[in-house]
Order: structure tokens, then C-alpha cells, then sequence
């Protein structure tokens, strides 16, 4: 077989002998590059990138400051049924990443690293697995290019290093769908079957119900997509959707979810690929890894955990805006904007090709209904955040990588470039932004340099787009990806000085090396807990602060200064009397904030 240089320019320059070397030099990596070999290689390159630096920077606040005090705390405790946060019970989530971060804990102590090294090892085996997937696919470096373009997904690239169930949903998620995927459109075995079953229960045991509505969802859009639909029935399936967002939520994913299993159980090819899923042996594998510790948790709590976790956070979830977190229509494809760069752009081209390929080609409507389905089932859910719609990304940029090496036009319209800019100047922004808001001295020049080298790097590719995608997508990838590195590593380490979290910590742990007792009215600071003793208190109301400092000397008590105004009308000339106060930025509200350290008066 001919052996064929990839650069045409540069074998016109060189002489006939190096053009040979150089050929067969190509044909020894091609040869070299199997699945296995990209997949850790990638995985490789991830878990560096990764974790370059997880430990520089504290346990911040929000999500993963309640999932490192709840795994630190069941460590501790020794605990291993049902976590708990600052001594109280928490049902938000299932129990396998309380379990992977105790378990870390025992193997390297209780730190920041040790609380985020599951979440990295997870997001790292995520790229190495789509590596291998998309390697398969599509030929000699295409699982490299896959394992890129996740890693350069700034929500990917965040949640990897940082202590909270997503990186290893999205891990089991990734498997279940693989199988899911090798059971309904390749050759279904025993083994494909019981790997869907094991990865399903685990990411059940994880995140509870996210992958079953994934994966449901993906069904559903199997059957949507690849049929032929009268307009009467479109026209129905448009106002069940928009009733199903306005009002209902995504209970009315039960009417599509009915009608594709009766359509399904008319034909007989369909049948046998439901056979092939093994269900007697299948249930029985889901049932072993969720149920013994599902049992525990019940008894333990007496169906209190379930209770809440099913109640509050799946029903409640669905049906109105937790905690504040709703979204407008179109939520999650406005953030791809910056969730999807550097490859957003290429994904519509990509998207649409596939489109017009599903009937015809089944890996693609698979990889279609696995982006799409699930889209539209989140878009019903009242509760929005950015991350929910990531186990969907590994479909996306499948079906970019499948593009970009195998259509034989890999031209890209010229109305996709601003799509590319737009995404590259806002993620480029995420730096700048604060820095120059809250005016934080000493950050404005790593800022400016992190920002211009992503513009540079956006601006560059976005000029070849079009002509040269995959050159232009790969490079920009690239640069993302160091961009991220750097802005969550050293930049993010020097930033968390500035939030009011760390520093009240520094302030807590100063005062108990004085051997004063330090307790909490209220906590809105959550990443505190994670620094200071185990069974710190807690004081949700005034009675039950009253009560304690009438009982406890010596005790100082942390709050908000906005919370102890709210309290106590007024913090001095009451009966409390403010030791130190701390300044900070409240990254999650989005302003400066100030934490009080107030006793009672010595004449009280």
C-alpha cells in the first residue's frame, strides 16, 4: 500500500529520501496508535492537567464544601450509611461519593487534595474512555481529539477538580450509554448487558436518578427521531412539550415514554434487542449494587432519607425552581456558548449533517437522540443548573470527531465564526470580570495575560475555521486547555485569598489557638466547617444561640455581619460585643461581604 505524507507543502520541500522516512515513520504511528494506546494517553495527559494544583486552593463554598464536610465527617465518625453535614443528616445526594472521598481520606489524610482526587481519577478515566470509543469509531487520532475537546469543556474541566458527584456520574453515565449503545444498534452480548446494568446501578448509587433519566430519555429520542411524523402528530408533540415546561414538568415524559414502548413491542427486531439486555440477570445486578446500602439508609433513618432525597430533590426539583436555581427557555444551549467551546461551532455543522443522516446511518441518530433527548426532558425539569446537561457532552463531541475525519467537505459556513468568538471572549472574560469589579490588587495582570492568551488563541483559529476545522478546532483546543489549567490552578489558589470564606477560616482557627470555643449562627460560609474541629456547633436561630452562650464560657460565635444585625437589631451596645470583623468577596452572590466574631458582654 502506498504510503501518503500528511503535509503536502512540506513533502514538495523535502528531498525524495525524507519524504520516504517520513512516510514510513507515519505509518509506524499509525500502526502504534490503537485504542487502548490514545485512551491512556489521553487519560494521561487529563489526570495531569487535572491535577496540577487541586490542593492550592481551599475547599470552597456551595456544593463541595457540604460534600467534603459530609465525607470528612463520615470518616470521622465512621459513619458509612448516611452522611451528614455540620451533625445533621444530609439526604441531597445517594452515598458512592461520600464512600470515594472517605475513602481517600484514609489512604492520604484529610485535605483539600485528598477530597477532590475522586472527582479528578474520575474525569480522567471520562476522557480516556471517550478516547477509546471515538478511536474505534473513526481511525488513528481521533481518540486523542475526542479526549481533548472534553477536557477543554470549562464545566468538565471545573467539576474534575472539585469534591462533588458530577465527575463521577458523568463517569458511570458514560459507560451505561456506551452499552446502551452496543445493545441496541451493534451486537449485544452478555458482557455489554451486564456492564449497562452495573454502570447503571452505580450511577444510581451516585446521583440517584440521572442516568435512568438519560438513558430513558435517550429511548425516547430513538424512537422520536427516527420516525416520520404526520403534522397533526408533530404539532402534538410540540404543545405536550411546551405544557410539560410551562406547567407540569417532566412528569409528561411519561406520555412519549409510553408511546415509543408500544410502538417498540410491535416490532419484532426491537424485541429481540430488548431480550438481548439480559433482564434476569441484568435486574439482579442493578439490585446488588443499590440495595444494600438503600436498605441500611432506610432503616438507619426509618424512610426519612428517602423521603427527602425522593420528595424534595427529584420531585420538587422537577416541578419548581430549587434553591433558587431556575432558568428561561433555552437555558443550557445559551451557557454551551462557553460550556462547549472550542467546539460549539463545529457542532452544529456536525449536528445537521447527522440530522440528515439518522434513518440511514444508526450510530448517528443514536448519538443524536443521546444530545438531544436528554436536552429536551432537562428543559422540562424547573430547576436549572449549568452542569446538568453534561453527560450529554461525550454524544456532541462524537459526532464532531466523526465529522471532522470522515465528511469529505469539512468546510465550515462563515456565519459559525462569530459563534466561535462569542465563546472564546466570554470564557476569556471569566477571569477579568471580578478582578476588575471588586478591585483585587495583584490579580490584574495574570488576568490580563490568561484573557489575551485565549483571545489570541480564539482569534487565530477562528480565521482558518472555516478551511481548516480540524486544524483550527485541535489548536484552539489546545489553548483552551492550558488556559484552564492555569485559571483553575495559580489563578484560582491566588483568588481564594480573596473570598470571605478562607480568610474567616484563617480568623476561626487563630482564635481557637487561643483556646477559645468557636461556634456558627447560621452558616453561610460552609467551607469553614471543612478547617476547623469535628462537631463544631451550629446555632440555626437566637433561643438556640441564647441557650449555649448561657451555658458555654469562653465561646466566641461566627456570622455574617448581616445576620447578627438581623438578630440582634444591632451588633454593639447590645448584649454582644464584636471581636473581630473580616472582609471578603462572596463569589456566590456576587459582592463584598463581612464576617463578625461577637461573644457575650462580660456585664451580661
Amino acid at each position: 500500500k502506498p504510503l501518503v505524507f500528511p503535509s503536502r507543502s512540506l513533502r514538495e520541500k523535502l528531498p525524495s529520501s525524507e519524504v520516504m522516512r517520513a512516510c514510513r515513520m507515519t505509518a509506524v504511528l499509525r500502526q502504534r496508535s490503537t485504542p487502548a494506546a490514545e485512551a491512556c494517553v489521553i487519560g494521561l495527559l487529563v489526570l495531569i492537567c487535572l491535577g496540577s494544583g487541586i490542593g492550592l486552593s481551599p475547599i470552597l463554598n456551595g456544593d463541595e464544601a457540604r460534600f467534603a464536610q459530609a465525607s470528612r465527617e463520615m470518616y470521622l465518625n465512621q459513619d458509612w450509611v448516611v452522611p451528614t453535614f455540620g451533625g445533621r443528616p444530609r439526604y441531597d445526594k445517594p452515598i458512592l461519593i461520600y464512600w470515594a472521598a472517605a475513602a481517600s481520606f484514609q489512604i492520604f489524610g484529610v485535605t483539600p487534595w485528598a477530597a477532590r482526587l475522586p472527582s479528578t481519577i474520575a474525569a480522567a478515566l471520562c476522557a480516556a474512555l471517550l478516547a477509546w470509543s471515538a478511536r474505534r469509531r473513526w481511525g488513528p487520532g481521533s481518540g486523542l481529539a475526542a479526549g481533548l475537546l472534553l477536557a477543554t469543556s470549562p464545566i468538565f474541566f471545573f467539576e474534575g477538580r472539585t469534591c462533588t458527584a458530577d465527575a463521577l456520574n458523568l463517569l458511570w453515565t458514560l459507560v451505561a450509554m456506551l452499552a446502551l449503545e452496543q445493545l441496541l444498534i451493534g451486537r449485544p452480548t452478555r458482557m455489554a448487558a451486564a456492564t449497562f446494568w452495573l454502570a447503571t446501578g452505580l450511577a444510581v448509587l451516585t446521583k440517584g436518578p440521572v442516568a435512568p433519566l438519560f438513558i430513558g430519555s435517550t429511548l425516547c429520542g430513538l424512537w422520536a427521531f427516527g420516525r416520520r411524523w404526520e403534522v397533526m402528530e408533530f404539532a402534538f408533540a410540540v404543545i405536550l412539550i411546551l405544557t410539560g415546561a410551562l406547567v407540569f414538568g417532566p412528569i409528561l415524559l411519561v406520555v412519549p415514554a409510553v408511546a415509543a414502548i408500544v410502538s417498540a413491542l410491535g416490532r419484532p427486531e426491537i424485541r429481540r434487542r430488548i431480550a438481548g439486555f439480559h433482564w434476569y440477570s441484568g435486574i439482579p445486578v442493578f439490585g446488588l449494587v443499590t440495595l444494600p446500602w438503600a436498605i441500611a439508609a432506610w432503616r438507619s433513618t426509618s424512610g426519612e432519607f428517602f423521603t427527602v432525597a425522593i420528595g424534595r430533590h427529584v420531585l420538587e426539583r422537577g416541578q419548581a425552581a430549587l434553591e433558587g436555581h431556575s432558568g428561561f427557555p433555552g437555558f443550557y444551549l445559551a451557557t454551551a456558548v462557553i460550556l462547549c467551546f472550542p467546539w460549539l461551532a463545529v457542532t452544529l455543522k456536525a449536528g445537521t449533517d447527522a440530522w440528515r443522516q439518522r434513518r440511514n446511518v444508526p450510530v448517528r441518530l443514536f448519538l443524536l437522540a443521546w444530545a438531544l433527548g436528554p436536552l429536551i426532558a432537562l428543559e422540562l425539569v424547573q430547576t436549572k443548573l449549568v452542569h446538568y446537561w453534561m453527560p450529554a457532552y461525550p454524544a456532541l463531541i462524537l459526532l464532531v470527531v466523526g465529522w471532522v475525519w470522515t465528511a469529505a467537505d469539512r468546510s465550515l459556513p462563515r456565519g459559525l465564526i462569530p459563534l466561535h468568538l462569542l465563546g472564546g471572549c466570554l470564557l476569556a472574560a471569566i477571569p477579568v470580570i471580578p478582578v476588575l469589579v471588586f478591585d483585587l490588587p495583584g490579580l490584574e495582570l495574570p488576568a490580563l495575560v490568561l484573557s489575551g492568551l485565549l483571545v489570541m488563541i480564539t482569534i487565530v483559529t477562528a480565521s482558518t475555521l472555516t478551511a481548516r476545522s480540524r486544524f483550527s478546532i485541535l489548536a484552539s483546543a489546545a489553548g483552551t486547555l492550558i488556559f484552564l489549567t492555569f485559571l483553575f490552578g495559580p489563578f484560582l489558589s491566588k483568588f481564594s485569598d480573596s473570598l470571605i470564606g478562607p480568610r474567616a477560616t484563617v480568623a476561626a482557627l487563630h482564635h481557637l489557638k487561643q483556646g477559645r470555643a468557636v461556634a456558627f449562627y447560621g452558616l453561610r460560609d460552609e467551607e469553614m466547617l471543612f478547617s476547623l474541629p469535628l462537631g463544631t456547633t451550629i446555632h440555626r436561630t437566637v433561643e438556640e444561640l441564647n441557650a449555649a452562650l448561657a451555658e458555654r464560657q469562653n465561646t466566641i460565635v461566627c456570622a455574617r455581619e448581616k445576620d447578627l444585625h438581623r438578630g440582634f437589631q444591632k451588633a454593639i451596645g447590645g448584649p454582644f460585643e464584636v471581636i473581630e470583623r473580616v472582609e471578603g468577596l462572596d463569589l456566590g452572590r456576587g459582592r463584598r461581604a463581612a464576617t463578625v466574631f461577637f461573644q457575650l458582654r462580660e456585664d451580661q
